[in-house]
């Protein structure tokens, strides 16, 4: 077994004592590397650089990966000099920083959580609140949630058959109303999360107290008497969480480096694997086990989140653009909040900036903050489009669609599913053109997202006109679906990922979390919007007239950010 860590004041102390004996540091090392020719002893000097101590790590803590101390080309070796002049050598696994494997795979646990309680939260909160017999003050606060979404008292119990059908259309309305603004507020938090941990907590502390507060939301929503607590308490540690994370992954790598949009594909893939697989585990734990032990392995899966961050944090720092030489790292070591910061470097280079400090540099970087809310209103257009996936599709397919026997749900692993198939393609097609320097400008590859989601819906559209006429049975093929989700997973590949991925690049530097959580934001407004527009469907004289309309404002949303691209690549040349 290892020995526990030094605390950081002792090793603080100890590397103090290493430089005044005139021992050999890091960096002399790297630079008796360059100056050596022997291979040999280029590798051995940079496996114990890998080794080194860097933020708390154990002297004997053993890498993240095997393969990332190999020296086959599959896994690259070790990448270039970071920007800012660094000489150190970064790990690469696939070409990429193996510091994107960890934030990949806490996101990709976090992400499990998450979807197993939103995939679970209509179905409970309907189960128990249409239960007559039910006690709904067993819950804290669901009572009144249910007099706030419906206006019925579910404390009441209903005894003739038309009471109980009311009581069940009532339940129905509050779990669907208590799911959207859960939906909401997890990525309304973000915006102030993205601050505050600019301002004062900074990204490793703010992602620490995010994955906290989230795994004792999830196992507070195990219990029944905390259930909406957990709620709350999921959606505040998501706030501190999502921004944290993102900045990290932006970190690992160079605002002009090529392989930025495929990173963040990747990141993007990472989190769909957790939502493909969280709902089948966490649904077959319910049947099996009930709700309970389904919301508590949300818990679990946070808890492998918060486990994989803090023992390989390390592997992110390592990976940073910029790595600083671990000898001369400040006292206010990052496990504790602070960033690591030279000992010779001034306090203002901290990043943790104050308010004030955010609003100057607000004022200062005017076009890039204008890009950002642009790139924002093109989130929130895209969103409100493309979550009618989750509401009017499902109605659709449930009504109109031949699923040849499977379940309705069939529909919902479509997307996920399909993120996994078509992410690989996408980014080897990106990476192809940034060989041949034809790759598009990001901007640019947004346009083409929104284009490709107004195809989807007119896909679509054109599938559902047997429904309008009735000239053919009025179930159509399963086929329609299947290319609407394949334009619209497309389509959503190529602008989200790669909008966080530009306004991370434009963001100035002291306001990239909070940049980052304005981002989330608009997903809040793209799903308040998309409710509303949802519930224009019923309306509509024909399926095919609102599948009409959400492609032309998807289509609309193209054209606009085709007419801004020039004005935007002006304003911000990056």
């Amino acid at each position: 077994a290892s020995s526990p860590a030094p605390s950081t004041s002792s090793r603080a102390r100890a590397r103090t004592e290493h430089a005044r004996t005139g021992t050999r540091t890091e960096a002399e090392t790297r630079g008796a590397r360059m100056t050596s020719p022997s291979p040999s002893a280029s590798s051995s000097d940079d496996d114990r650089a890998a080794r080194g101590d860097v933020e708390g790590a154990g002297d004997d803590a053993e890498p993240l990966l095997g393969a990332s101390r190999a020296r086959s080309p599959r896994f690259g070796g070790s990448a270039g000099a970071g920007a800012g002049g660094s000489t150190a050598r970064r790990k690469t696994i696939y070409g990429h920083p193996v510091g994107l494997a960890v934030v990949g795979a806490t996101e990709m646990w976090e992400r499990f959580g998450y979807y197993a309680a939103r995939a679970l939260l209509v179905l409970y909160a309907t189960k128990i609140l249409s239960d007559a017999t039910f006690d709904v003050d067993r819950v804290f606060g669901l009572r009144a949630i249910g007099q706030m979404a419906s206006g019925y008292d579910f404390s009441t119990h209903a005894a003739s058959a038309g009471a109980m059908a009311a009581r069940k259309v009532a339940a129905e309305e509050t779990s669907a109303r208590l799911y959207g603004w859960f939906a909401c507020l997890t990525y309304l938090t973000p915006v102030f999360g993205g601050v505050i941990s600019d301002a004062i907590l900074g990204s490793h502390r703010s992602a620490l107290v995010g994955a906290t507060i989230m795994a004792i939301g999830y196992a507070a929503m195990a219990t029944e008497w905390a259930f909406v607590i957990g709620l709350v308490l999921v959606c505040v540690g998501n706030g501190a969480f999502k921004p944290s994370m993102s900045t990290q992954l932006s970190a690992l790598y160079a605002k002009d480096d090529p392989r930025r949009d495929q990173g963040f594909s990747i990141f993007y893939c990472c989190i769909n694997i957790g939502a493909f697989f969280s709902p089948l585990i966490a649904g077959t734990v319910r049947v099996y086990f009930g709700y309970g032990a389904a919301f508590a392995s949300a818990a679990i899966g946070m808890a492998c989140a918060l486990v994989i961050y803090t023992t390989n944090r390390r592997y992110i720092l390592d990976s940073r653009v910029e790595v600083i030489d671990s000898t001369r790292l400040d006292v206010r070591d990052e496990e504790f909040g602070g960033d690591t910061t030279p000992l010779t470097s001034p306090p203002a280079a901290n990043d943790k900036n104050s308010f004030a400090k955010m609003l100057d540099l607000m004022r200062e970087n005017v076009n890039a903050m204008m890009a950002t809310l642009i790139v924002c209103v093109a989130g929130v257009a895209f969103s409100v489009v493309y979550e009618q996936q989750g509401s009017t599709l499902m109605i659709f397919a449930d009504e109109h669609i031949n699923l040849h026997g499977l379940p309705t749900e069939f529909v919902a692993a479509l997307n996920p599913a399909l993120v996994l198939a078509l992410t690989p393609a996408v980014t080897m097609v990106w990476e192809r053109q940034a060989k041949t320097n034809s790759e598009p400008h990001q901007v640019t590859k947004i346009a083409l997202g929104c284009g490709l989601l107004a195809t989807s819906f007119a896909v679509l559209m054109f599938g559902a006109l047997p429904v309008d006429s009735h000239a053919s049975p009025v179930r159509v093929s399963v086929i329609w679906i299947v290319l609407n989700q394949i334009f619209l997973t497309a389509g959503e590949l190529y602008t989200f990922p790669v909008a966080l991925s530009y306004i991370s690049k434009i963001a100035p530097e002291g306001l990239l979390s909070a940049i980052i959580g304005l981002w989330f934001g608009s997903y809040f407004f793209g799903n308040y919007f998309s409710g509303l527009l949802g519930a224009t469907y019923p309306t509509f004289d024909t399926p095919s007239g609102f599948f009409a309309m959400l492609a032309a404002l998807a289509g609309a949303m193209c054209v606009a950010l085709l007419l801004a691209r020039k004005p935007l690549r002006r304003r911000c040349p990056v």
